[in-house]
């Protein structure tokens, strides 16, 4: 297996890990749908320094059904003018994985330099959209969010350490929220194909582990300061992430 990223940015912190008899922090899986989340209604955030992750709203008690999901599906691309040059593309850019040889792009401001990373080419700063991804295999992999300021050439643009990006990240095969270099180690659903629902309205993204229905395992709580874009991280060679058609 090859690793591509350095290992000052992409080997989790000595701040982010906790003594071996520390309590894991978890998220229970409750739903989350837009109508059981009145508007304005925030969701009480797990740490209160930390209001880029939360748990789920408490008032919920089942099971989302993925057709009421999918009302709000959106169509993404992926954006190779921000594709990192170990990142793979494919034709139709709903398909991203780790080459072992650099991909011949143009150098370009908006090119993840450092991490291999890559965003969508359309964002969102207004109104509730969900969007599926698959995954080759639940290990090394991000899924998350990014505003379009956040750094490309540094060590800082690892995906959830900075205050520009939010993900839930498996590596080793633990899954941990990140945001703001902040770790929140979550029970591990072991999910193939993951949801996001973006409620621009609310402040709130929803991660699912999409099987019948849509089992939510995580909820991040933040305010808009500009419009944010889908995002993905891969670690080594053989991971690939996928855009889902959606289909109901």
């Amino acid at each position: 297996m090859k690793i591509y990223c350095k290992l000052i940015v992409c080997l989790p912190s000595e701040n982010s890990q906790k003594p071996p008899n520390a309590p894991r922090e978890s998220a229970t899986p409750v739903p989350h749908t837009p109508r059981d989340h009145p508007r304005g209604q925030s969701a009480e955030p797990r740490n209160r320094e930390d209001p880029g992750q939360a748990s789920v709203p408490p008032s919920i008690t089942s099971a989302a059904k993925r057709n009421d999901l999918l009302r709000y599906g959106t169509v993404l691309t992926l954006d190779p003018k921000t594709a990192h040059k170990r990142i793979s593309l494919t034709e139709n850019m709903t398909m991203a994985s780790v080459s072992d040889e650099p991909t011949h792009y143009p150098d370009g401001p908006a090119r993840f330099s450092v991490c291999s990373q890559v965003l969508t080419s359309k964002g969102f700063s207004r109104g509730r959209h969900y969007w599926e991804v698959k995954m080759s295999s639940n290990n090394f992999t991000g899924i998350g969010l990014a505003y379009n300021s956040i750094d490309r050439k540094g060590p800082a643009s690892r995906l959830g350490r900075n205050a520009q990006s939010w993900c839930v990240e498996w590596f080793n095969v633990k899954l941990s929220a990140w945001h703001a270099s902040s770790e929140t180690v979550l029970q591990n659903p072991n999910p193939i194909r993951v949801g996001v629902l973006l409620d621009c309205e609310e402040g709130t993204a929803t991660f699912y582990n999409v099987q019948d229905r849509a089992y939510p395992f995580h909820t991040f709580v933040f305010q808009f300061a500009e419009a944010v874009y889908p995002a993905f991280w891969l670690f080594s060679s053989g991971s690939s992430v996928s855009l889902c058609k959606l289909q109901s």
